[in-house]
């Protein structure tokens, strides 16, 4: 109940608005964190794809037979959609550790408010 008048008007007490503004910054330090997450796995997936496609570019020079092409270019096909595979995984997992902090700093903060309340 601790409310403040201020020419007649009833408002949150200062206390109140900046432990609001501190769970919303908090909050929102965990998504640039998860975004450079997000960035670090895109640019090891690139990594290792274009690693594939250099190393099947290297053994399709070295093929002699039709089939031996064949086998190198389905290879690298198989290997690529491991790849993604992979990296869908480690996005979903990414997202959900975003989503996981924030709401946790927003619980936590929000406890800390709600006890500053009774006060």
């Amino acid at each position: 109940m601790a409310k403040m008048r201020r020419g007649g008007r009833a408002g949150p007490a200062n206390g109140e608005m900046v432990a609001g503004n501190k769970a919303a910054g908090d909050a929102g330090s965990t998504i640039p964190r998860g975004l450079q997450d997000v960035a670090r796995a895109w640019d090891d997936y690139a990594r290792h794809v274009m690693e594939r496609t250099a190393e099947a570019t290297q053994a399709l020079l070295k093929c002699r037979t039709f089939n031996d092409m064949l086998g190198v270019q389905a290879e690298l096909m198989r290997g690529h959609l491991q790849a993604f595979l992979d990296q869908s995984t480690k996005l979903a997992e990414i997202s959900n550790r975003m989503a996981a902090r924030s709401l946790e700093e927003i619980r936590h903060d929000g406890g800390e408010t709600g006890t500053d309340k009774n006060r």
